[in-house]
């Protein structure tokens, strides 16, 4: 079953899923937040066809474009964070858009 639902998507220059997580966890942890990583998905480049599993062609385009080369973080809900991960050099924010998220 597909769900529309809100999602905060974040960008930076990681070089693997690893890095970007390890950076997300130290903005959470400065911003007293405690994610269940299991609803944040982080996605090289290309971006595309990852992109499009969530968003609609146009969104996903936009946000590909916005990321350019960088990595994205999607910050889907269930990741229950209650606020805002704290942007920095290597953390900004593109902004919530309108998605899909899957649910059994």
């Amino acid at each position: 079953m597909r769900l529309s639902a809100e999602i905060e998507v974040l960008a930076g220059p990681f070089a693997s899923q690893q890095l970007a997580f390890a950076h997300l966890l130290d903005a959470a942890e400065r911003a007293g937040l405690s994610p269940d990583l299991d609803h944040i998905e982080v996605i090289r480049p290309p971006h595309g066809t990852r992109l499009r599993g969530y968003f609609d062609a146009a969104t996903a385009a936009d946000i590909a474009e916005q990321a350019g080369d960088q990595a994205l973080i999607l910050v889907l809900p269930g990741a229950l964070v209650t606020g805002r991960f704290d942007t920095d050099a290597r953390l900004r924010r593109l902004g919530r858009f309108t998605g899909q998220v899957t649910r059994a």
